[in-house]
């Protein structure tokens, strides 16, 4: 018999071509369920023989390999390594599973048992931030997506499920705090951060910059790019900017200001190392996936002068109290911003 009572409803099972089907009919009744198996039996010999266009979908670990090889010809490195990281993750869950057999409730089963598992490495008592459980979402869901667009005969189970929510907070850093954290920084780290300090730019931004982009007598640093138009932007170089890049762009034989030591034809990719060293150094607590940067913002080139000539006195009136011994110094509204690079 391929139909058997479980719990209110009556499921069916067989084989299909090396596959096992095994599912609820959805029904009570057995008549109904025998006639629900022979029409799901129906409709796998039409889909197989090409009666329906959509081809039949592979396993996930199959289709897994497709979209990698996708993904790294349309993604940024980062990113295709992004994508790999949550896919290894989603393979432990979802292995041998066929495409078109993992629900919703499978993946909210997925983001249940994924928050509640620890960190790997230093961090082995932690357990799995919501945002980690996120990426590994938006990564299947995209999965889903170029499935369907590959024409496999799949809905997307992720269409319905709710992410966690990620509160967004800002940790404000303190002056003391900052100095501890650029006098423990290595090098290129430290320079990255004063420039995220003092010019607000994203560290992917400062990555990217190039020698071109910099005009010294100006003092500005243009940026080409970006996600947005208000991203393309000039910025004013404070007098500790100006110097670090001007030193930066006369010793680099890269056209990148920070070129990758691997290779001048490129940037660095990444300091998330070097920072979680810099912190630990530092005795700083927080995240250690987050790089300090000012909350930036886009004003008019009068208020860029003059907001980097007021960085550059507070930078000043730091110095000279921490000199003195004060233990009152000045404040400034610094952030703590996520970085996956």
């Amino acid at each position: 018999m391929s139909v058997y009572p479980r719990g209110k409803k009556w499921w069916y099972v067989f084989q299909f071509q090396g596959r096992k089907v095994q599912e609820s009919s959805g029904f009570s009744n057995k008549t109904a369920a025998l006639r629900a198996e022979a029409k799901r039996r129906t409709d796998l010999l039409e889909r197989r023989a090409g009666f329906i266009k959509l081809k039949p979908p592979p396993k996930f670990e199959e289709f897994v390999k497709q979209f990698l090889s996708w993904s790294e010809q349309q993604h940024k490195p980062k990113t295709h390594e992004l994508h790999t990281n949550n896919c290894t993750t989603l393979k432990r869950f979802f292995r041998g599973k066929w495409m078109d057999e993992i629900t919703q409730g499978m993946v909210e089963d997925f983001k249940l048992a994924r928050i509640r598992e620890k960190r790997w490495g230093k961090q082995k008592q932690v357990t799995v931030s919501g945002v980690t459980v996120n990426r590994a979402l938006s990564t299947l869901r995209l999965m889903y997506n170029y499935a369907e667009r590959c024409g496999f005969q799949v809905s997307n189970p992720v269409n319905h499920v709710e992410f966690y929510r990620e509160s967004g907070k800002t940790r404000i850093v303190s002056p003391e705090e900052e100095i501890a954290y650029l006098a423990a920084a290595s090098q290129p780290l430290r320079d990255v951060a004063r420039l995220m300090l003092d010019t607000g730019m994203r560290p992917e931004e400062v990555f990217r910059l190039e020698k071109a982009n910099l005009d010294f007598t100006q003092r500005t640093i243009f940026n080409p790019s970006g996600k947005t138009r208000a991203a393309r932007r000039k910025l004013t170089m404070t007098k500790e900017v100006w110097s670090v890049l001007k030193r930066r762009a006369a010793s680099s034989n890269s056209h990148y200001v920070f070129p990758s030591p691997d290779n001048l034809e490129r940037p660095i990719g990444s300091v998330r190392k070097a920072h979680d060293a810099a912190v630990r150094r530092a005795g700083l607590l927080g995240h250690t996936s987050v790089l300090m940067t000012m909350r930036y913002v886009h004003p008019a080139e009068q208020h860029k002068r003059e907001a980097a000539n007021k960085i550059e006195k507070f930078n000043a009136a730091i110095a000279m109290k921490l000199a003195a011994g004060s233990h009152r110094v000045p404040t400034i509204s610094t952030t703590l911003s996520g970085v996956t690079q």
